[in-house]
């Protein structure tokens, strides 16, 4: 069926697991008669966990998108992940609807990451709801549970439709907009006291008469949610059918259209301010992409959001990212895991392009003659790396393209390949999160991994000044090789880098050979005598030294002055340096004492803490040797709640008891690779 930008309701569901998102669009679509039995997360027959992964696990692990037609009405409804190790998937389609409606299971708290993606929508302006599930469960109260969402997220929570009991009791879902049960009075006069805050004129009457004309409720109903002045609250029990049709009618009628959202910012290419309007009924194509995948039968695929005006099959777009133009061959629209070809979309409607594969996450789509920048979703940034190879030789081609296109998929995967070790790294948000990644490595791209811990970039240094003496001769018939050098080694500050200083006089060393007592040394920093990791801080003067008029040339030199530095080196109490990282911890607050005294443990040192609204920020800066695992040690003292941040800060001395345990693990796995090479 044909429709209208007014007709469209974007809609995402997120919040925490087991909060009944996938239930719900089961619900729903069973509710629409898209299938003929309810779908199960249990049994595997649920339409939105479609991934074998998700199969697997019973859970969601990625988003997906369906359409549900409700009168005139299309819905294009968003199943998220609740795992916060996911949480891109919801970020990326909070970022591309209207409304936002929280998912809150009645017999579990409030978790921080439901709350870190509410903020997150009310940052990007988008209407919200709530829908509150699991109230047939026994010690279950409804009222309670609205008292509590009204104390984290203000007056404008109020339940528009709520059941006539809990536990066992309930069998009915009320509306308020009907007048239905014995609260809806109550709650009707706590919407229209919202309602009124749309607009001057609309409050100054309800100032004025006490109470809005029912012809003024229902208008401004849908004013009242899009702008954040009304959050609808829903009871409803998806398993049994309970409040889905009040949940899908109050949705169709009242929540916002793109018409009804309006402009977005956006900023002309090379701007950092947004402050161009994109009206939806308003102007040439533009358009958003929230996701990419590969898909096995049609290829590369990229979802789209139109913001504004209309495209079509066989039009050209200019990605504004890359600059490059394409033409779109083939417009899908969407439903799960099925697509259907289509002729071409508008404002407000998502849909996938197949087949080009340079969009990726964020890109912003317009005709070439209007580029305008669409603003990127923030996503979190992923914490946890390890070290991976193939499992077969055979696979060592294969794996770096294989990563590249799941990390095309993913903003929160990223890659790359360390100059110094060597190592090709994989960071995601936590040990699940990558286990999901190896798994869909074998199935999609029969490429199988071993991983472990990356090296930790571990510096040196020397902490007293030393001398340096080393002579090379070698005779082996013919001209031999000879050089003698003499030089000291002394320690610089922290962050100074190499200092290479000419001290020689009288011709003891030819000028031409200085240079390459130099790149000798230089040599060894690359791999310093104590536990093989680059030298740092250090100061070489050379002042001495002996030469032959036929057996000197540069190598002998380079030779002597690497092995000069060597001698000194060993005298001058070499250390090792390790990467001290600054940490951004935000935990709920009852999980302060538990966070701030396993720091103090592992050499964290505490700088700042700052309580907000019920979150804990701890501020501090640990060594990155502790922190490779703090993912896992982080969820596991929060209940899965804490979430962090890293950069790098500066090194600093490795303790004494610790550096020596360090060189002898360092040793061992030298000595096993030398073992392997021969």
């Amino acid at each position: 069926m044909a429709h209208g930008s007014e007709d469209i309701r974007n809609v995402a569901l997120f919040g925490h697991g087991h909060s009944g998102k996938t239930a719900l669009v089961d619900a729903i679509a069973h509710h629409a008669k898209l299938t003929s039995r309810l779908g199960s997360i249990a049994d595997g027959s649920s339409i939105s966990n479609t991934d074998p992964e998700e199969r697997d696990r019973k859970q969601t692990l990625a988003s997906h998108l369906f359409r549900i037609p409700v009168g005139k009405q299309r819905l294009n409804v968003f199943d998220t992940p609740g795992h916060p190790d996911f949480a891109a998937e919801a970020i990326a389609a909070i970022d591309v609807v209207e409304t936002a409606v929280l998912c809150v299971n009645a017999t579990n708290p409030l978790t921080f990451h439901a709350r870190q993606l509410w903020a997150g929508a009310a940052a990007l302006g988008v209407g919200r709801a709530i829908v509150v599930t699991h109230l047939d469960h026994d010690k279950t109260s409804f009222a309670a549970i609205v008292e509590q969402l009204r104390e984290a997220f203000g007056h404008a929570v109020v339940p528009i439709t709520y059941p006539n009991g809990a536990g066992a009791a309930f069998t009915a879902v009320h509306m308020v907009t009907h007048d239905e049960g014995p609260d809806a009075t109550r709650y009707h006069e706590m919407i229209e006291e919202d309602e009124a805050e749309v607009d001057d004129t609309l409050m100054e009457h309800y100032l004025s008469t006490g109470h809005l004309e029912p012809g003024e409720f229902e208008q401004n109903l849908r004013r009242a949610i899009a702008r954040g002045k009304l959050v609808p609250v829903f009871a409803v029990c998806p398993q049994r059918g309970l409040g889905v049709a009040q949940f899908l009618e109050i949705a169709a009628e009242h929540f916002p259209s793109p018409v009804c959202f309006g402009a977005r910012g956006a900023a002309k290419p090379g701007s950092a301010t947004f402050g161009e309007m994109v009206e939806p009924d308003a102007g040439a194509f533009v358009g958003k992409v929230w996701k990419t995948m590969h898909d096995p039968y049609v290829g590369r695929l990229t979802f789209v959001r139109c913001l504004r005006g209309k495209l079509q099959k066989d039009q050209t777009v200019l990605d504004v990212r890359s600059g490059k133009a394409h033409k779109v061959a083939h417009l899908l629209d969407v439903h799960g895991k099925d697509q259907k070809e289509i002729a071409a979309v508008q404002a407000g409607d998502l849909f996938a392009i197949s087949k080009i594969e340079d969009f990726a996450h964020g890109d912003t789509l317009t005709t070439e003659a209007a580029p305008l920048l669409l603003p990127r979703p923030q996503y979190p940034q992923p914490t946890y790396a390890r070290h991976i190879w193939p499992k077969t030789r055979g696979d060592e081609q294969k794996i770096g393209h294989a990563i590249e296109k799941l990390a095309a998929e993913d903003p929160t995967l990223h890659h790359n390949r360390d100059k110094e070790t060597g190592e090709f790294l994989v960071t995601g948000m936590s040990p699940l999160h990558l286990e999901i990644t190896f798994q869909r490595l074998h199935r999609r791209h029969q490429v199988d991994v071993d991983h472990g811990p990356p090296t930790i970039p571990y510096r040196e240094t020397i902490t007293a000044r030393a001398e340096g003496h080393h002579r090379h001769k070698k005779q082996t018939g013919g001209r031999g090789q000879f050089a003698e050098v003499y030089l000291r080694a002394a320690p610089l500050a922290h962050g100074a880098g190499f200092e290479f200083v000419d001290s020689v006089v009288g011709g003891s060393i030819p000028r031409q050979f200085i240079p390459e007592v130099e790149k000798g040394a230089r040599r060894f920093l690359v791999k310093g005598a104590l536990a093989g990791f680059p030298v740092v801080d250090v100061q070489v003067e050379v002042h001495d030294g002996k030469f032959h008029d036929v057996d000197s040339d540069q190598l002998s030199f380079q030779i002597a002055g690497e092995r000069a530095f060597l001698d000194a080196y060993q005298k001058a109490r070499p250390i090792l340096l390790e990467p001290i990282m600054d940490v951004v911890i935000h935990v709920p607050d009852r999980f302060t004492g538990d966070v701030a005294g396993n720091l103090s443990s592992h050499r964290g040192r505490m700088s700042g803490m700052e309580l907000e609204h019920g979150v804990q920020t701890i501020k501090a800066q640990c060594p990155l040797s502790v922190m490779l695992d703090y993912s896992t040690l982080l969820r596991s003292m929060t209940a899965g709640e804490g979430t962090f941040t890293m950069q790098f800060a500066h090194y600093e001395a490795v303790p004494p008891h610790l550096q020596a345990e360090i060189v002898l693990k360092r040793k061992a796995v030298t000595d096993q690779h030398h073992a392997e090479r021969h």
